[in-house]
């Protein structure tokens, strides 16, 4: 039609010039005609898609409402705090909810030429919220340990034992750098010094640049109770039973807790009897949680399955000589009479560097041989009492 109009206006004679700038205006016209017959399915499809944002806005603000919940009931929990990605998460839900506020009131004003930007902005925002929900789920949980694990050092006195603990101390730190090696038993007879190496395993490893983030040490009670276990396990982590009885429950949530850690070393001092850490709530998986037990007996750590056992073996009778006249804190050479006597009660010691220590300390400054020779009755009587 329209170049028929143009094949009258040249028959009319119509300059040329005129005819172009007619025909500019009318194809003007043309197109807004065409926008206007447009315009109602442009105004729905804009209506549709701020209508899907607001909806997903209202899912993302649900969610936004639960994870402040959770953080509000966090307060109350001993030794948590939100992590600073939830932080930044919550400001970013809160600038989204500013920026679609704005959206809408445009949208409002009802400004026919503004709806094609204003719809390409309402998609935009849509893959916004959208993405925003997603980082929301926050699979790992809201929370860090927030439980100061950078405890004072426990005391100890040095070590003793020479080449032997050394030997012992390496193989340890050899199972701690193996990924393989998740539970570590200790084993030896009472007083042979297990207690004091664990002690100083567990100083290097809260003072030393370790790879692990927690240590705790746990002195276990008898008769064994995986009850009272699993309560002194959560004090030192700051996780609150409240008043679960349920051991199958404590377990889990015990669990759970340490299994958010990671990297932990558990430390169960003095364990006299097999239980299943499983049922106590400890994990058994690499990079959870690694457990290092004594025990007086290795059929422990054998029913416990673990996978390494390393003994500790009493003290070489030069090693135990030396460590009694140490500990004797001798001013003057002792008589020969007593000196015979001494390598006896450190015979009958039968290497143990705690009952050594003991006799040592107890004979210090005494040079009346009967006290000597009283001593020495004791000390056999205590081996006849250890080999029963």
């Amino acid at each position: 039609m329209a170049m028929e109009f143009l094949a009258i206006l040249a028959v009319c004679s119509m300059p040329k010039q005129f005819v172009e700038k007619l025909w500019g205006k009318i194809e003007l016209l043309m197109n807004i005609w065409t926008f206007i017959s447009e315009c109602p399915e442009l105004l729905n499809s804009l209506d549709k898609k701020t209508e899907s944002l607001e909806q997903k806005l209202e899912t993302l603000c649900s969610l936004e409402e639960d994870i402040t919940t959770e953080l509000e009931s966090a307060k109350f929990q001993p030794h948590k705090k939100r992590k600073r990605e939830v932080e930044v998460w919550l400001r970013n839900v809160q600038r989204k909810k500013i920026d679609i506020q704005s959206i809408k009131q445009e949208v409002g004003k009802g400004k026919h030429f503004l709806r094609p930007w204003l719809e390409s902005h309402v998609e935009k925002n849509i893959k916004e919220v959208e993405e925003l929900h997603e980082q929301g789920k926050f699979p790992q949980g809201l929370l860090l340990d927030a439980h100061h694990t950078s405890r004072d050092a426990l005391l100890t006195t040095p070590l003793v034992g020479g080449i032997s603990t050394k030997r012992i101390m390496k193989r340890i730190w050899e199972c701690f750098a193996d990924v393989k090696v998740t539970r570590i038993g200790i084993y030896g007879v009472e007083g042979v010094g297990k207690t004091a190496i664990l002690m100083h395993i567990h100083n290097q490893l809260i003072e030393g640049t370790c790879p692990f983030y927690h240590v705790y040490w746990i002195t276990v009670s008898q008769p064994l109770s995986i009850f009272k276990l699993q309560n002194d396990i959560a004090k030192e982590v700051g996780l609150d039973f409240l008043d679960e009885k349920d051991i199958r429950k404590r377990a889990a949530k015990l669990f759970k807790a340490l299994k958010r850690r990671e990297r932990t070393v558990l430390i169960l001092d003095d364990v006299w009897k097999h239980f299943q850490p499983e049922d106590v709530g400890i994990p058994n998986k690499v990079n959870e949680c690694k457990l290092i037990l004594s025990t007086r007996s290795v059929d422990v750590c054998r029913k416990m399955n673990f996978r390494e056992t390393i003994k500790v073996e009493p003290l070489s009778d030069e090693e135990a000589e030396k460590l009694f006249m140490e500990k004797l804190g001798l001013r003057k050479p002792l008589n020969p009479a007593i000196e015979e006597i001494a390598k006896l009660i450190i015979r009958q010691c039968g290497g143990l560097p705690i009952w050594i220590i003991e006799m040592a300390q107890r004979m210090r400054e005494v040079d009346d041989i009967s006290e000597w020779r009283n001593a020495l009755n004791e000390a056999r009587e205590f081996r006849r009492e250890l080999n029963d």
